[in-house]
């Protein structure tokens, strides 16, 4: 059978999961307190289709699927009453197996010796099989999978966790998947559209906060003006090209039957679409409202892994269909990654607000992630794909930590705020510091990996003056990440805190006021904020300390279906 006319369903089994998952989970929500009735027939029938699938030879999924119609009449018994518990843990259950999935699908990518990559195509070439699919998938969905647990309690408190959040996370999760494998231009511009909508709601949350409100409606107006823009690209594309397979493009792109003019049109709107969602100077203008005002697990999830998943398609576009305008495009790109890793960083230092702060820093990290597509090489894909995750890593665990002090107070977090975390806090104030060393490129870290293989690869690719641009940047960078680290521990907490144990100053320590107000500025934990944040700076640690696996990963996914 051709490979590009091959309808197979385990190419999507983890999406498959994924969206079955968000509408079950819609339907629990509709029962009003009676789960079991969707539940259970749903268990039911996903156990028999896991022994089906099972039975017909594909052991791994068979298990899985069986195992999630398990867990699918348990949870509500389990946790009897606690709807949105649920949702949460329903949503975390799907995630989890649809990395389980991600994983096994590793083996047919990889060849039989564990070494040379095997791309292939499903669904008439419209969706690819390859190194950025898998780790596309991977990046967004432990992102997923940590941002969860990692908002649920500071959902709850501020009263934003309705039924449909799990929904529009998954639902944004499986956008961003098909899109990092995406093979033509129709599947491209849906998955985005996918998430994108997704995101809108997401961010715009706390309906009674004005902030919120105010970044969902510009997330949304710049987000709807990127998509026309692209479409407007991709369609010139189209008429150049006459096809919307995204390999084919690049076969025909630089024939001589192909309009030069309408083909350099659809690259100037396809380069200013892909710069809006990735964040590029000057088409950044967006992000750090939109970080602020959005609920800070949305933010994070943003963050991390639509960042993964704009580069999936801005990789795709560029090194499949764009190769040969390189001379075009290239030095374009170049200008503004430099600009972009100048301008975060220098931004940065202006800042008092932490998300303000972290927004301008995904705006950096975009620039440095750019230098690995600017090489054209095998190991410039790999490296950026290496890049992406361990950023997305190292973001989780500070937004993390930020959620924790924004639970407490109530409101916006500020360097104020941090003061002193090292003393009232130390181990959050020490996981806050590790993410931020491995933000900044640090040695030890997930972070230092990642912008290394990045660095190197550029200058083996010649472009030593846009890595020298990359180091500067960072040490900026570095100022302003050392600067929270030096507010937390070195700075003396707040008056309250520290008069907490004597606040009257007589020896007897019997200051409740003081006490109260001391706790009142303790960051606020729960089981689950615990965990997230814990794994996530668990892997910036081991990741850091042994990255040979991952960047022996990352080495044999640097092949791009073409």
């Amino acid at each position: 059978m051709n490979p590009l006319l091959d309808v197979s369903f385990a190419a999507i089994a983890p999406e498959l999961v994924l969206t079955g998952a968000a509408l079950v989970l819609l339907l629990v929500a509709i029962t009003r307190g009676r789960p079991q009735l969707v539940m259970l027939p749903v268990g039911l029938a996903t156990i028999a289709l896991g022994a089906w699938v099972a039975i017909g030879g594909d052991l791994v999924p068979g298990v899985v699927l069986a195992l999630l119609g398990v867990a699918a009449p348990v949870l509500p018994i389990v946790l009897p009453g606690r709807a949105t518990l649920v949702q949460a843990w329903g949503a975390g259950l799907a995630l989890g197996a649809a990395l389980v999935l991600t994983l096994w699908q590793v083996g047919p990518v990889l060849g039989a010796d564990g070494g040379s990559l095997v791309a292939s195509a499903s669904f008439a070439g419209s969706l690819a099989s390859d190194g950025l699919s898998l780790f596309t998938r991977l990046t967004v969905y432990l992102s997923a999978l940590l941002v969860v647990p990692l908002g649920y309690a500071y959902l709850q408190e501020r009263r934003i966790n309705r039924a449909e959040v799990e929904s529009l996370i998954l639902l944004a999760a499986v956008g961003m998947a098909v899109l990092g494998g995406a093979n033509d231009l129709v599947t491209a511009f849906v998955a985005l559209e996918v998430l994108s909508f997704a995101l809108y709601v997401l961010a715009s949350l706390a309906r009674r906060d004005r902030r919120s409100q105010e970044a969902g409606l510009k997330y949304f107006v710049t987000g709807a003006v990127a998509s026309a823009v692209l479409l407007y690209g991709l369609a010139l594309l189209y008429v150049a090209t006459g096809t919307l397979s995204i390999p084919a493009i690049g076969a025909s792109i630089t024939s001589v039957l192909v309009p030069r003019g309408v083909a350099m049109a659809g690259l100037v709107l396809v380069t200013v679409g892909v710069a809006f969602k990735v964040a590029l100077v000057p088409f950044h203008f967006w992000t750090p409202d939109v970080y602020q005002g959005s609920p800070t697990n949305v933010t994070a999830f943003m963050a991390a892994a639509t960042k993964a998943a704009a580069f999936a398609l801005l990789l795709r576009l560029y090194l499949v269909a764009f190769p040969g305008l390189q001379a075009y495009w290239v030095p374009v790109l170049a200008v503004l990654a430099a600009a972009t890793m100048l301008y975060g960083a220098f931004a940065a230092l202006s800042q008092h607000d932490v998300k303000r702060i972290l927004a301008y820093s995904s705006i950096t990290h975009a620039g440095y992630a750019t230098i690995g597509v600017l090489t054209l090489t095998r190991a410039g894909l790999s490296a950026t794909l290496l890049y992406l995750l361990t950023y997305a890593v190292g973001t989780i665990a500070a937004f993390g930590v930020v959620i924790a002090v924004e639970r407490r107070r109530r409101g916006e977090v500020t360097l104020t705020n941090l003061r002193g975390l090292g003393r009232t806090s130390p181990l959050l104030a020490g996981i806050m510091a590790l993410a931020l060393l491995s933000l900044a490129g640090l040695p030890l870290t997930a972070g230092f990996i990642g912008k290394l293989e990045v660095f190197r690869a550029g200058v083996d690719a010649g472009l030593t003056w846009l890595v020298l641009i990359g180091v500067l940047s960072s040490l900026v960078a570095a100022s302003f990440y050392l600067r929270i680290a030096g507010i937390m521990f070195l700075d003396d907490a707040p008056e309250a805190v520290a008069v907490a144990v004597d606040g009257d100053g007589d020896g007897d320590g019997d200051d409740v006021e003081a006490m109260e107000a001391a706790e009142a500025r303790m960051p606020l934990l729960s089981a689950g904020l615990s965990s997230a944040v814990a794994v996530a700076a668990a892997l910036i640690v081991v990741l850091g300390l042994q990255p040979q696996l991952l960047i022996e990963l990352a080495g044999h996914a640097g092949v791009l279906l073409r």
